[in-house]
């Protein structure tokens, strides 16, 4: 299939309108010209779909494509292509279609080009001699050099490479300050990683830790824990770790829960969240 064929059959072939008397209408013409383009290549060649391909195309019988096939010869929208393409693709001769060439017209003005083309230097029969090599550049801008400011100190230029790291800013905790919490959580069968934290849930989760202790953040994890789909990753937990209360903050509210409010563990091993915390 080709676009400029298509275009052709559909805006630029003269197909006219009402057609001589004998010759079919101009619409089943268009429908079996643009059947043609629909095989054909994108300067109108080798264009061989068979009858009943164009038959179905364009919803008539063989007897009238047929019939379109004539009238468009004769009007000379299509020529007779080359039949030794067709057939060095179809051994069988009694199978083979006719192929067909659509007449598209080239444009006739020619594309415009200089009078003079080419390098007109004349060299006189001697190559141009050019010296190699890396070429003197002038230096344009001064390198930093230690001058005395006005109170007599000598300013010196910023050393080259990578910039200093700012002390003051935070340092994001890493995998040994959590150290504690993975240990606690491993024991207790939970196999949740740490890998996929960012800096800042890193930092938070260090943040609990400190405000929460480890032993009420493996107890919330242990409540949560599901054993026939357990949790992949630890941020599974942290909803569950921001809700919990501080350690300075928490008192014990009765005397069968902890300062957290839970309870020992039930007989199958999962914590159990005391009814006065509820």
């Amino acid at each position: 299939m080709s676009i400029e064929a298509l275009n052709w059959a559909l805006t630029e072939a003269a197909i006219p309108s009402p057609t001589p008397a004998g010759m079919p209408s101009a619409p089943a013409l268009t429908m079996v010209l643009i059947g043609l383009a629909n095989h054909a290549s994108r300067t109108g060649e080798d264009a061989y779909p068979s009858v009943a391909t164009l038959s179905a195309y364009a919803r008539m019988s063989e007897r009238q494509v047929q019939r379109c096939l004539a009238a468009l010869l004769e009007l000379g929208l299509i020529a007779l292509g080359d039949q030794r393409i067709v057939a060095a693709k179809i051994q069988r001769a009694d199978r083979r279609p006719i192929s067909y060439q659509l007449m598209i017209q080239r444009g006739d003005e020619p594309s415009p080009r200089p009078e003079s083309r080419g390098d007109k230097r004349v060299t006189h029969g001697a190559t141009s001699r050019r010296r190699r090599g890396d070429s003197r550049v002038t230096r344009t801008v001064l390198e930093p050099k230690d001058e005395t400011a006005a109170g007599g100190c000598v300013a010196r230029s910023a050393p080259r490479g990578r910039p200093k790291r700012n002390n003051a800013a935070a340092a994001t905790p890493t995998d040994n300050d959590l150290a504690p919490l993975a240990e606690r959580l491993r024991s207790a069968g939970l196999t949740a990683s740490f890998g996929k934290l960012d800096d800042r849930s890193r930092s938070e989760v260090a943040d609990l830790v400190g405000r929460c202790g480890i032993d009420a953040m493996v107890a919330s994890a242990r409540a949560q824990h599901q054993p026939q789909s357990p949790a992949r990753f630890v941020q599974a937990w942290l909803p569950t770790w921001r809700e919990l209360p501080d350690r300075s903050s928490s008192k014990p509210k009765c005397s069968g829960c902890d300062e957290f409010g839970w309870l020992p563990d039930d007989e199958q091993g999962r914590a159990v969240r005391c009814g006065c915390r509820r």
